[in-house]
């Protein structure tokens, strides 16, 4: 037989939740709607506060996860926009070496028809804006929510030479002080973590043994 622990009734210290200790969260721009709301819940859970003060540091410890989700979230988003500069960067690389090999084939049967340097035409000028468009669509079907568009633009980000490993190395090299800002936030964040933790975890070994003196029904299963 176990016992397990319920929190005792938010109600009977007039509050509806134990988040309501905490001053209140808004929604951020760049967070999908309702996610923090899920995320705590499940949290919470797993946590299972039993007093009121367990519950503060319970809500602690949630923010901090969800602040540590929300800068993975940052610096992956800015990797991304690194990796669809050198993306588009390759394409306009590699249609420029084109576009000289046709120029070159042109002079080449322009001087075999017995033409000259003074009556030489430039057969059309190199669009560097149409192929930096063109970079830019490649770039932006590497979208891992869409895996068979996925998996045909990175093959053909490999057709031009590139190998993704490399290209996702060379974006942590280039990365931003944007980027640099996100990684040490997340360091901070992690220290925070443990230490929040370790608070919570001798909290709850000072709870008094059940069922004479801890506030909350116990469940036989």
């Amino acid at each position: 037989m176990t016992t397990h622990l319920t929190p005792p009734d938010p109600s009977r210290f007039s509050l509806t939740s134990f988040a309501e200790l905490l001053p209140a969260r808004d929604h951020i721009l760049g967070e999908d709607p309702g996610s923090f709301d899920g995320f705590r819940g499940g949290m919470m859970q797993s946590l299972v506060p039993v007093t009121p003060y367990e519950g503060v540091i319970a809500e602690n410890l949630v923010a901090i996860e969800w602040e540590l989700l929300q800068h993975r979230r940052m610096r992956d988003a800015g990797l991304r926009t690194i990796m669809r500069n050198h993306i588009r960067e390759a394409v306009v690389a590699r249609d420029r070496v084109d576009y000289e090999a046709e120029l070159d084939e042109a002079w080449e049967k322009h001087q075999a028809a017995g033409g000259t340097d003074d009556d030489w035409e430039w057969p059309y000028e190199f669009d560097e804006e149409a192929t930096e468009k063109h970079g830019d669509a490649l770039a932006r079907r590497v979208d891992p929510a869409n895996a068979e568009e996925f998996a045909a633009a990175c093959a053909e980000i490999e057709a031009m030479g590139l190998d993704a490993l490399e290209l996702m190395g060379e974006a942590y090299r280039a990365s931003s002080r944007s980027i640099s800002m996100h990684e040490n936030k997340l360091q901070e964040l992690e220290r925070r973590r443990r230490e929040v933790k370790r608070d919570f975890d001798a909290l709850q070994k000072t709870r008094p043994a059940p069922p004479e003196t801890i506030e909350g029904e116990a469940i036989e299963t």
